[in-house]
């Protein structure tokens, strides 16, 4: 078996590691990157198709802008949110392929699409 030749990382890379990956560890965070595959949405969509309270989706949006996963755009009154970070829509695939292969069931039951 070939060794691994790429260099260990240090705490402080895997603390950064560590911060990525707990952008995507909330539900809602998952839900919105989610309805965002498709394209941007503003605010009030995103609260009207996940069903829960501004405030949270608000909150959701912060953390997830101030990570650089998403992008905003201003159209007047309305923001608009998109996904900026193209690893986004990829890891989450990855992560529901593996799910997939470690459900007991026949049919995929994780699919990151609507």
């Amino acid at each position: 078996m070939p060794r691994n030749t790429t260099k260990k990382l240090n705490r402080a890379a895997i603390e950064k590691v560590a911060e990525v990956f707990r952008v995507f560890s909330e539900p809602t965070r998952l839900q919105i990157l989610q309805e965002l595959r498709d394209g941007p949405h503003s605010v009030n969509e995103l609260v009207e198709s996940l069903e829960t309270s501004q405030a949270n989706v608000s909150k959701q949006l912060r953390i997830l802008y101030e990570a650089g996963v998403l992008a905003k755009e201003k159209c007047g009154t309305q923001v608009f949110y998109s996904i900026e970070d193209d690893i986004v829509v990829p890891l989450c695939e990855l992560v529901c392929d593996k799910l997939n292969r470690d459900a007991t069931a026949q049919k995929p039951v994780f699919s990151f699409s609507i």
